[in-house]
């Protein structure tokens, strides 16, 4: 079952569902790197265009042809990967320090990539097919970027599509910050529940109701596993422009150099 086999389970409570969800993400907008941290990250990546290798609305049953297209950037040229999924208030421009960061290391290969419907990506939103398009950024990763290993890291809504397509997709190990419980059809526990690659989850303590959803994972997940509890109440990657910056960038990097 795992990710994907939730969707018929859950997807008749998507509307019930819909209005929790948004407001785990937050109301407010989160911190943006600088334009200048933008512009840096411009300049030391490249564009990639990542095609969905089926229809935009792939679930079985689905008669749409219309494909999807993400804008995607790829950082560094390191032997590992790594992809970097946005939360649902942010877009790619998030990751953009922490992936130049991460692949001045040459250790990595860093891609990030805009959910369809968010800029550059074609398609409307889609909250239900956040894995879907996670997929796809993995596979273009293997076969077009040629990573035999490869981590993912999310953010959010990214964290719980991480978990979801790593019970479906072989990979290294999973990083999980301000994670979801549930972004349905996708349920983060379940997922949890059935990952046995290494995973670290990351929240702030204040940050409500992820830091409750942090102690349900730890439960429900099998080692191996890490978790850092930071104080405050940033949010995804606003941890990343928040006083811990350092200590969770530091974090995750000997994260996944352990992994």
């Amino acid at each position: 079952m795992h990710g994907r086999s939730l969707r018929a389970h859950l997807i008749a409570w998507l509307p019930l569902l819909a209005l929790p969800v948004i407001a785990a993400c937050g109301s407010a907008r989160p911190t943006a790197p600088s334009p200048e941290a933008i512009e840096t990250a411009e300049s030391l990546s490249s564009t990639v265009s990542i095609t969905a290798p089926v229809s935009s609305t792939p679930a079985k049953g689905d008669d749409e042809e219309t494909r999807i297209v993400l804008s995607g950037r790829v950082f560094g040229s390191g032997p590992t990967g790594v992809i970097l999924a946005h939360s649902r208030l942010a877009d790619q421009t998030a990751w953009f320090p922490f992936a130049t960061k991460l692949a001045s290391t040459d250790l990595y290969t860093v891609l990030t990539f805009n959910f369809r419907g968010y800029e550059g990506s074609t398609g409307e939103k889609q909250f239900d097919r956040v894995d879907t398009d996670l997929t796809t950024a993995y596979e273009y990763m293997r076969d077009q970027l040629h990573m035999s290993k490869i981590f993912l890291v999310g953010a959010s809504m990214g964290a719980t599509a991480s978990l979801a397509v790593a019970t479906e997709q072989r990979v290294a190990a999973v990083v999980a910050i301000s994670t979801l419980a549930q972004f349905p059809p996708l349920d983060a526990l379940i997922s949890a529940e059935h990952l046995d690659v290494p995973k670290l989850f990351v929240t702030s303590q204040d940050d409500v109701p992820q830091e409750k959803t942090q102690e349900q994972l730890w439960a429900a997940a099998p080692e191996p596993k890490d978790m850092k509890v930071y104080d405050g109440d940033a949010h995804g990657t606003d941890l990343f422009e928040s006083p811990h910056a350092d200590d969770l960038t530091a974090t995750v990097i000997d994260f996944l150099a352990q992994n």
